[in-house]
């Protein structure tokens, strides 16, 4: 297990297996065997206190992170992850504390602020500073635990089907009533237990890397990249949905398709599904017929969530959010202990469901895994003429390396004042500027910022953000605010709302003539990836019109969403994008780095410092990164990770070759 080590943290990491064997129903291939990982964690030093107005702000050595609940104490957590075999079972942990030391202190501790939406409508607001009167008159000890730990089950960096063991550990308790903290000294120990029967060996017979799934009507022009895919080393087969139907059983007609997956994945050894098909029609289309699901106007069908956001400011009769399209559905297949992943934990036929507000009220209703144990994404195209227009792009694209792309290394970042300045530098630019160290030395950067103003550098402006991704380049990071139509940011020495920098909406995408200099495309904002718009849905569709089909249009007629109108942009474009399926979150205080911003920046991590290879890899490896991150999650957690939507191909090889 590869594990970087924080200053002040000394891991050692011992794997064990212990011949406590078995024999069940007398056969030794049943074998079970008492397995233990463990880890020990030295705190030597004192915390550091510095004063936020009328509160302290806690730093610990040895800490990875901090509590993030709005209306909760900041207090610094160290994660720390194991991995143990997808076939283990009876897994648990338990953690030994040397000693530990309480002091009092002069001033409350400080509590975590509300969210950000980052929405572009005028709607953004959010609490400086919420605090949870139950918890701060409480003299109990929080958190109540010193640790806790949550196991999953996903693909690891070895291309493995693994548990993972994600523990985050509480150096620091505080007794809010009492104004003391308690902090630890000395070794921690840390125990992972599990009893591991050794996987049968098994012919898996006929073995593909790649899957697509997709309506009949689309496959000939499909087999061009059924045939390119498998020349150039990555077998590949067609699926259609008419077989899947007539196949397999489920309660509808996503989980027909996931059930046809697990089986692809456990028949096959799959590593990569392609979706090829969006709405029917981009004309008029009834994108969702239930709380779970649209397929009816879909020529691969959609699960939705049923995670509804609410915003405080206005009615709670309504969300805000109810629940969004997710393709995330369909590559989390396990769960703990590789158990089928149908996303209704609670059995009643309401899947992903949990409820979340501005103000930090959460409810989990469905427990979900999250991790992806293949690679999908999605070409939510609506015709022929579109499919085979993407898949010359992919072809194009994949027919040379990297190394003969002059402009691969570019990597265009594109931000300003998101929601406020922090560390001296507005928020968007922040995260820009950690993708940029993520990537490193793979990438020459082009700044497009709202800070350039007032010098002769690119700024969030139309005009420059198209004359710089005319230019060609293998990266574009966009971090501000979005809908379906449009991307924009705020200048620096601005006010949200009223002083937004121009930004680039569907309308400019013309003029995008890059040719075949088709970049990836990360982008940080609500609603940009909303693939479930038509026509007249969001005509009708006005500003003020809250219920259950909002497309967050505000009325203007709209036929695709900015995230795969990019991809279909004849003449140039994008070769693949990221981007959200619903509100963009980020945090009202602390670093920029949470919720939405931590995935999109995850995506560069996964490369520059992960090692990536294929675009699928880098999009499931900033999930897996949020996760080993934040082993403590929460409604909001399930919401940005279920909107975090990647269009284009899972198996594209990152600069072709």
């Amino acid at each position: 297990m590869n594990k970087i080590v924080p200053m002040g943290i000394v891991v050692v990491l011992l794997l064990s297996g212990l011949g406590a064997a078995a024999s069940h129903n007398g056969l030794k291939s049943k074998q079970i065997f008492e397995q233990i990982q463990t880890c020990s964690i030295v705190f030597s030093e004192e915390p550091i206190f510095i004063k936020q107005g009328s509160y302290l702000e806690l730093a610990f050595a040895g800490a990875t992170t901090q509590t993030r609940t709005p209306g909760e104490p900041v207090l610094p957590t160290t994660v720390i992850n194991f991995q143990v075999p997808a076939t283990a079972s009876n897994i648990h942990v338990t953690c030994r504390f040397e000693q530990s030391k309480t002091i009092s202190l002069s001033q409350q501790i400080l509590p975590a602020s509300g969210y950000v939406i980052q929405d572009s409508n005028n709607e953004m607001n959010y609490d400086p500073v919420v605090k949870n009167e139950q918890i701060y008159g409480s003299n109990a000890w929080h958190p109540s635990t010193g640790y806790e730990y949550r196991v999953t089950c996903g693909r690891n960096e070895n291309n493995k089907i693994v548990n993972f063991v994600d523990i985050e550990l509480y150096p620091v308790q505080y007794s809010p009533g009492n104004n003391e903290i308690k902090y630890l000294r000395g070794t921690a120990e840390i125990t992972v237990t599990y009893d591991f029967v050794p996987p049968l060996l098994k012919s898996l017979g006929d073995e593909y890397d790649l899957v697509i799934i997709a309506p009949s009507k689309f496959s000939g022009e499909l087999q061009e990249l059924v045939d390119h895919k498998t020349n150039n080393g990555t077998k590949t087969i067609l699926k259609t949905v008419e077989e899947i139907y007539d196949e397999y059983d489920g309660r509808d007609k996503p989980e027909q398709i996931k059930y046809f997956i697990k089986d692809a994945l456990e028949k096959w050894n799959i590593s990569s599904v392609l979706l090829v098909g969006g709405l029917k029609s981009r004309v008029y289309a009834k994108d969702r017929e239930d709380a779970n699901q649209g397929s009816k106007y879909w020529w691969v069908p959609v699960r939705y969530t049923n995670v509804y956001l609410y915003n405080k400011y206005r009615s709670n009769a309504i969300p805000y959010e109810p629940g969004c399209p997710s393709d995330l559905y369909y590559a989390d297949i396990y769960k703990e202990g590789k158990v089928f992943d149908d996303w209704d934990s609670n059995a009643n036929n309401i899947f992903a469901e949990a409820k979340v507000d501005l103000s930090g009220y959460s409810q989990i209703n469905d427990t979900l895994d999250f991790r992806p144990d293949v690679y999908v994404a999605r070409l939510p195209c609506t015709t022929k003429t579109e499919v085979k227009r993407i898949v010359e792009k992919i072809i194009t694209y994949e027919a040379t390396k990297a190394s003969d792309k002059t402009w691969f290394t570019t990597m265009i970042t594109i931000a300003g004042k998101t929601s406020r300045i922090y560390s001296g530098v507005p928020d968007g630019e922040y995260i820009c500027d950690k993708a940029i160290e993520y990537m490193g030395d793979l990438v020459d950067p082009v700044r497009v910022y709202a800070s350039n103003n007032g010098t002769r550098g690119p700024r969030p402006i139309t005009k420059d953000i198209v004359r710089e991704l005319k230019k060609g380049a293998g990266y574009v990071d966009f971090e501000g605010h979005g809908n379906p139509l449009r991307w924009d940011t705020i200048w620096v020495d601005g006010h949200y709302p009223d002083d937004w920098a121009g930004g680039i909406r569907l309308i400019n995408f013309p003029r995008l003539t890059n040719g075949e200099k088709l970049p990836i495309v990360i982008i940080g904002g609500c609603h940009n990836g909303l693939f479930n718009v038509s026509l007249i849905q969001t005509m009708l569709d006005g500003p003020n019109f809250l219920n259950r089909t909002r497309y967050w249009c505000h009325g203007i007629p709209t036929p695709v969403c900015f995230a795969w109108g990019l991809i279909i942009v004849p003449w140039g474009g994008a070769i693949a994008s990221i981007a959200g399926t619903g509100l963009g979150i980020g945090p009202g205080s602390g670093t920029p780095l949470e919720y939405s911003a931590a995935l999109e920046s995850n995506f560069f991590c996964s490369i520059g410092l992960g090692g990536a290879k294929t675009f699928g890899e880098a999009h499931a490896g900033a999930i897996m990164k949020y996760l080993s991150d934040h082993p403590t999650i929460d409604a909001m957690d399930y919401h940005c990770m279920s909107i975090y939507q990647p269009f284009g191909d899972p198996s594209l090889k990152l600069g072709g070759g």
